[in-house]
């Protein structure tokens, strides 16, 4: 898998991104274990039972994460 957009595959009216994406790595934290306010609000993505949160305050600075979620490439922009 690649961690990059294939751009050649997109319409684009710029050469580069704008946003830096956010590139997740790792397992994650458990969202019991991540010490989050109670009112924290998060952009949450499932596929085949596997789930996956991302801070809406991260990701209205990145606007895109993409990684792997059970075993495909995903991309999630905001």
């Amino acid at each position: 898998m690649t961690d990059r957009v294939d751009r050649s595959a997109a319409r684009l009216r710029r050469q580069s991104f704008v946003f830096v994406p956010f590139r997740p790595t790792g397992p994650g934290t458990p969202l019991a274990d991540a010490d989050l306010p109670d009112d924290e609000e998060l952009l949450v993505v499932e596929r085949a039972g596997e789930r996956l949160g991302f801070v809406m305050r991260q990701m209205a600075y990145h606007h895109v994460a993409q990684g792997e979620l059970a075993g495909k490439p995903y991309l999630v922009t905001f």
